[in-house]
């Protein structure tokens, strides 16, 4: 596989006013960031399509997305047209990020059931048929074990053709391969527990040296197509790598060696980071790097660096 370019996103979760959130949003454009998303979760998290369209009007180049949406919380034939109705008002710009669920107290706080992972994960690929199906041209029927679609047309169309790019963010097996078969992008992740949860632990390099073989040999011919993205779950621009490894090491519950081990973190000065993310493609083909909004000024100069390159 000839190594993707580089591209950065940046995950924002809310904004106290309208002027607020879109002026976010320019400066992630100015700061040469790729991509403005939002993750989906209950309590201060902003709807996606209010959000998403919100950032896109105000600014010209930046893509919009999830990271990601969790479909637990849509019927999939309104998940398809709140989709699609994003991708035409922000004329082609939405990437739309799926994932099967994690956080146990969004099930717990709504009442949505938290299904077993083989449950879950079965939703998911249901939910992923239906989806493409009501994007494509022409009605839908689908009958499977837990969603039936009668003759639908999905209206309206997405603008991108023949559906804006899918993120599918996973970290077990099942996901993996999942998303190795059906994404345009594919997130990888930690994976969860399965009563709630993410499992540190597997947020190794030794980890990802495994779930990439699988990706590998799941996708198959595809994988040239695919674009690998990291998620980072903790960004910190400093000289001081040790100390700050140490800080992270007791919130993850991990030892401070395997904090910088993660391919979901990233910790030391910016030509550090630089080359951390430059041996990370080479060793798993990862080009599109996402980090939280909190790290989004101190980041900015390794973005000046990579992207597009």
């Amino acid at each position: 596989m000839t190594s993707r370019k580089f591209r950065f996103g940046v995950l924002h979760r809310a904004a106290p006013t309208r002027a607020e959130w879109q002026t976010l949003a320019r400066r992630a454009e100015d700061l040469g960031y790729d991509t403005f998303l939002i993750s989906e979760h209950f309590g201060v998290h902003l709807s996606m399509g209010a959000a998403l369209v919100s950032a896109a009007e105000a600014t010209s180049r930046l893509r919009v997305g999830t990271m990601v949406c969790d479909i637990d919380f849509r019927h999939p034939a309104l998940l398809a047209k709140e989709a699609a109705s994003i991708d035409v008002l922000t004329e082609g710009r939405f990437e739309l990020g799926l994932g099967a669920g994690w956080m146990l107290s969004d099930y717990q706080q709504t009442g949505i059931p938290f299904d077993p992972p083989g449950v879950r994960v079965e939703r998911f690929r249901e939910t992923l048929a239906i989806l493409k199906g009501l994007f494509a041209d022409g009605p839908l029927t689908f009958r499977g074990k837990q969603f039936e679609i009668e003759g639908l047309e999905g209206l309206p169309k997405p603008k991108q053709r023949p559906h804006m790019p899918i993120v599918i963010g996973g970290g077990g097996p099942r996901m993996i391969e999942l998303a190795a078969r059906e994404a345009d992008i594919l997130s990888v992740a930690m994976q969860s527990l399965p009563g709630g949860g993410l499992d540190w632990l597997n947020a190794s390099s030794a980890a990802f040296d495994e779930k990439l073989a699988l990706i590998r040999e799941t996708a198959g011919e595809r994988y040239a197509s695919l674009e690998v993205s990291l998620l980072m779950q903790k960004t910190v621009i400093t000289d001081d790598r040790g100390r700050a490894a140490e800080q992270q090491a007791g919130a993850w519950q991990i030892s401070p060696e395997a904090v910088l081990d993660s391919p979901l973190a990233l910790i030391g000065s910016a030509d550090q980071v630089v080359e951390d993310l430059e041996v990370r493609r080479g060793r798993w083909d990862a080009s599109y790097v996402c980090v939280f909004a909190e790290a989004m000024e101190a980041f900015a100069p390794v973005v000046s660096r990579l992207a597009g390159k």
